[in-house]
């Protein structure tokens, strides 16, 4: 990567040279070529210090969070709900029942449904959350099952027509949302009513203020 940019640098500069007899010509060039390799060497250094894919998790988050408050059936959205050691991306309570969700992208080459990398650990990841969430509204006085429902993006996440399935965790893809807001909707399980959506919804946003004022008392 850094013969790249040196390569690119001396590129710049002979272009530079060979424009030396306009001026205005040449400090474009000069301009341009300083401007790019800014923004590479910006990239580098997220790459360097490893937050680069943390930064795109968070946004593939952001989306899934966008597409959930905008899906019909939708009650309440509650994101970034924070145990001791993981944290459930999104609890949504809809029409169709209490979802726990979990986003996990992956990128590079598109693969098929059953060549997601490290599938196991991702449905594994998504139930104990599903489970989590579950046991935490019961101790709160809100008794309800909870789906685990994983969503998958990126570039290396499958072309999913329809909602998949993998004993009780729902799976599908974010660029064909619309294939998983039948389950929120309620066509094929239980219904939730508002009321309980909405308490439930509110004893979430206390319990993410309480953990919130409890690591800032207790930082690590």
């Amino acid at each position: 990567m850094a013969a790249a940019l040196g390569a690119f640098a001396v590129s710049g500069g002979l272009l530079a040279i060979l424009v030396s007899s306009w001026p205005f010509a040449a400090g474009l060039v000069v301009g341009a070529y300083l401007g790019v390799l800014t923004v590479m060497l910006l990239v580098l250094l997220a790459i360097a210090d490893g937050s680069v894919l943390p930064r795109l998790g968070r946004a593939f988050e952001g989306m899934v969070g966008d597409e959930l408050d905008k899906a019909p059936g939708v009650l309440a959205v509650v994101s970034g709900v924070s145990f001791a050691h993981r944290d459930v991306d999104h609890v949504v309570l809809a029409r169709g029942g209490c979802f726990a969700v979990e986003v996990k992208a992956s990128f590079g080459r598109r693969n098929g449904r059953g060549e997601v990398p490290d599938l196991d650990s991702k449905l594994a990841q998504t139930r104990n959350g599903a489970r989590q969430i579950e046991l935490l509204l019961a101790s709160r006085g809100v008794p309800l099952p909870v789906s685990p429902l994983l969503i998958l993006a990126g570039s290396g996440a499958p072309d999913m027509a329809a909602i998949g399935r993998y004993g009780d965790v729902l799976v599908g893809t974010l660029r064909n949302s619309d294939a998983w807001r039948s389950a929120l909707m309620g066509l094929d399980s239980h219904h939730l009513d508002e009321v309980t959506a909405r308490t439930a919804a509110a004893e979430l946003s206390a319990f993410c203020q309480e953990r919130t004022g409890y690591e800032l008392a207790n930082p690590r």
